[in-house]
Order: C-alpha cells, then sequence, then structure tokens
C-alpha cells in the first residue's frame, strides 16, 4: 500500500505500521510461549477478503486523490477486523487471569486503535483537498479555449513538456495533481518563500533519528496553526525529500489569478507511472 499511494503522509503511515506489525508478530510469539503453545499458522478468510479488496482498489485505473482515500478506507476496515479480535482475546485473557497475556494483548490493540485514528485523520484531509482541487481544474476547464491547436503548435507543446520533464520540472493534470511538478531544489524553495513559506515537518511522525513527514508552512495561514508543525532547515528537508524520492506539485495561481499555496508532495516513482501510463 505504501508504494501505492501518491500522498507522502499515507504512505508514511503505511510504512510505520509495517514496521509496527513486525513488533506485534513478536508479542504473538510471546503469548504463545508463556501459555505453552506451539504457534501454527493459518488463513483467515475474512482478512484475506480485506486484503484482495485493498489490492483490487491499487489495480483499479483511479485519479491519484481518489486511490489514497480507497486505501485509507480499505486499512481503517484491516484496523477495525483486527481490533475487533484482539479486543475480544484480551477480555478472554483477563476472564482467566491471564494478566501478562492480557497486558500484551492490550498494547497491540492501542497501537491498531492508533493507526485507525490516524487513518481517520488522514482520509478527512484528502478528502478536503480532493474537494477543493475540483472546482479549480473545473474553472481551468471552463477558461481553456475549445479550439483545437495546429498541428505545430501542438508538436511544440509536446517538445516544451519533454523540455520540463528533462529539467525535473513539467505539467501535471488532475483533480488531485492540477498544475506544476517539479524536484529542483531552488524551483521549490523559491515558489515557497515567495509565498512565506518555510520547511516543517510533522512532530511524533517520525521514528529514532528520523525528522518524519514533511510539509510546508505559511505563517498566517490554516497550517500554521497546526501545533505539530515545527520549523526545520531547507538543508534538513531537502535531505529527506531526496531520500524518500519525492517530488513536489504546486500550483503558481488559482483560476481566478491569485498566487496559490497548493502544494502536495508525491512520490516521484508513483507519479511518473501515472502521467506515463496516460
Amino acid at each position: 500500500m505504501a508504494k501505492a499511494a501518491s500522498d507522502e503522509e499515507l504512505a508514511d503511515g503505511f510504512r510505520r505500521h509495517a514496521d509496527e506489525t513486525r513488533g506485534q508478530a513478536v508479542r504473538i510469539e510471546q503469548i504463545f510461549q508463556t501459555l505453552g503453545v506451539k504457534a501454527r499458522g493459518a488463513t483467515c478468510a475474512p482478512m484475506q477478503a480485506l486484503i484482495e479488496e485493498g489490492q483490487q482498489i491499487i489495480a483499479s485505473e483511479m485519479e491519484d486523490a481518489v486511490r489514497d482515500i480507497g486505501l485509507a478506507s480499505a486499512a481503517r476496515r484491516v484496523e477495525h477486523f483486527e481490533m475487533a479480535a484482539y479486543d475480544a482475546l484480551s477480555a478472554t485473557a483477563q476472564a482467566t487471569k491471564q494478566s501478562q497475556v492480557a497486558q500484551l494483548l492490550q498494547e497491540t490493540l492501542r497501537e491498531e486503535a492508533a493507526t485507525d485514528k490516524q487513518l481517520a485523520t488522514l482520509a478527512k484531509r484528502l478528502l478536503k483537498e480532493s474537494a477543493k482541487a475540483r472546482p479549480a481544474m473545473e474553472e481551468d476547464e471552463e477558461a481553456r479555449p475549445r479550439s483545437r491547436p495546429s498541428s505545430r503548435h501542438a508538436a511544440a507543446g509536446s517538445r516544451s513538456a519533454s523540455s520540463g520533464r528533462q529539467s525535473g520540472s513539467g505539467r501535471t493534470n488532475g483533480a488531485a495533481h492540477s498544475g506544476n511538478m517539479t524536484t529542483d531544489h531552488d524551483q521549490i524553495r523559491q515558489w515557497a518563500e515567495e509565498r512565506g513559506g518555510k520547511p516543517a515537518c510533522v512532530q511524533g511522525t517520525g521514528g529514532k533519528g528520523d525528522i518524519g513527514m514533511l510539509r510546508i508552512e505559511f505563517p498566517g495561514k490554516p497550517n500554521a496553526k497546526d501545533a505539530k508543525l515545527q520549523p526545520i532547515s531547507w538543508d534538513d528537508f531537502f535531505e529527506k525529500f531526496d531520500e524518500r524520492g519525492l517530488a513536489m506539485v504546486y500550483q503558481d495561481k488559482t483560476a481566478r489569478g491569485q498566487k496559490s499555496n497548493f502544494n502536495k508532495l508525491v512520490s516521484r516513482e508513483q507519479e511518473t507511472r501515472r502521467t506515463a501510463g496516460r
């Protein structure tokens, strides 16, 4: 799911939970050892169905924003299934006075509940961003001339788009990604600073030695009120930006000609596959 997600925060959340799941597997082994029972693998049909549902979303042809929302929803259904199981097992362990087993199960239950809460928050943000982006795209479509360009102009446009991709910057369309895309550090910094933007990270989203999810903070704007944003240097921002293979999708102006602060960090590989598939 992390590879399929275009939203950087969602992909990072999937990666972190995958690491968390490995720790949960260790707890399950500890539980079997405590009970003196040999662990055996078994196929869970309901869970298999939930996994297949997620795979169908990944394989489906849809806009990146819609796919991200679908992935978050599918992941939440998995979390709910696991939470119900861990809750029942924890209650059973408590009823049978297996306090150590109950403690291990409750620890995993808390992690699953926290992940579900994060996914719910992410899904709301993705829905909000998608709803905001769609009217802007529709206005752009209405303002665009309906006449068909000559073959000479079309060829020139094709060469221009190709040149933009080679320089690390280009155009990308769609409700979620209406605007330009670039990986150029100077271009990103100039775009942000022209709008008063500063590099930041989201507190509590990184592991040991990791600054976590990246953001561009705009003082005086709605995201500046988020107490979880922590200022970082541009050097730290771009080091993590390149390490994670990210690109920035951004908009210069709104459909009404006003300076836009819209930006989104996406996977370079995912975006390249998406644009190449058109």
